[in-house]
């Protein structure tokens, strides 16, 4: 297996040790509403910047970008999910004993 490592001693470098300090449930909790905080402030900052002229019929509508936004991310999802995955799915012994 090849060693991805910045040094290639196998020590990660500073951003693996920074991610890997991360994973305690305190520190994702801090950053989940550190994230949905931003999220809110984009939604927020929505209400008040406008677009000089709207290009599109549906484009004059507040929160349209991102509603369309979530529902293209969700379609992309459903469509890897659903049907590119069982095309390029393998069986767990597919490669054998490497």
């Amino acid at each position: 297996m090849p060693d991805n490592t910045p040094d290639g001693q196998g020590q990660p470098g500073a951003l693996g040790r920074f991610l890997a300090s991360q994973l305690s449930p305190e520190k994702i909790r801090a950053w989940r509403i550190v994230f949905f905080a931003a999220l809110a402030l984009a939604a927020l900052l929505n209400v008040f910047i406008t677009n000089h002229e709207p290009h599109f019929g549906l484009d004059r509508y507040r929160f349209f970008w991102p509603a369309f936004g979530l529902a293209v991310g969700v379609a992309m999802v459903l469509l890897v999910k659903k049907i590119i995955q069982p095309l390029i799915k393998r069986t767990e012994d597919h490669y054998g004993d490497l």
